[in-house]
């Protein structure tokens, strides 16, 4: 049944939950429009009013997602010092990346990913925003190196977290916070002063 009384808001919000729902089913790649509108209870014209293309709305929905990330990285404890603030900030990318099924659908490089026009572009962006976020946080922290060096540090933790989820190893199992503790302690936070 459609919902034709909904407002602009709430058919763009449930046309997005829609997407996600779809994006952690079957990925970017095999998103269907036509899904979307249907588990959105919104007619082909209305989704297309609201998001011209697939593009503008694989792009919206990214574009929430990674806002979601960042909002969660930035919830990391600074109080108790640049390393610790470290350890907190690549526990909860990890559990970001294992948890988070859409985010891990849109940070996976493989066909489905760059299936989507503008999606290598939305992930540098993460990337880059991500790394910035925690280089803040860590400087917030009380991290005294230099801008060019924390930057470079928070950027081999976002691109290590996303790789050892990515490709699981016998060093870390990465659905093990107590593991994620460790590891990042040991190996990430002697990056950071």
């Amino acid at each position: 049944m459609r919902r034709t009384s909904a407002s602009r808001p709430e058919q763009e919000t449930a046309i997005l939950k829609a997407a996600a729902e779809e994006v952690a089913l079957v990925g970017v790649g095999r998103l269907s429009m036509d899904v979307v509108a249907r588990q959105a209870g919104v007619s082909r014209s209305t989704l297309y009013r609201r998001f011209p293309s697939r593009d503008a709305l694989v792009t919206e929905l990214a574009r929430q997602t990674f806002d979601f990330a960042m909002a969660r990285l930035q919830t990391v404890s600074v109080d108790a010092g640049p390393e610790e603030a470290a350890v907190a900030a690549f526990r909860e990318g990890v559990r970001l990346l294992t948890g988070e099924p859409v985010m891990r659908r849109f940070l996976q490089l493989d066909g489905d990913f760059t299936a989507t026009s503008g999606m290598f572009d939305e992930a540098r962006l993460f990337l880059s925003s991500a790394s910035t976020a925690m280089a803040k946080a860590l400087r917030a922290a009380g991290a005294t190196m230099p801008d060019k060096d924390l930057l470079a540090v928070a950027e081999v933790h976002i691109r290590l977290a996303a790789s050892l989820v990515q490709v699981t190893t016998a060093v870390l199992d990465v659905n093990d916070d107590d593991a994620v503790t460790a590891y990042a302690r040991s190996y990430l936070a002697p990056l950071v002063s």
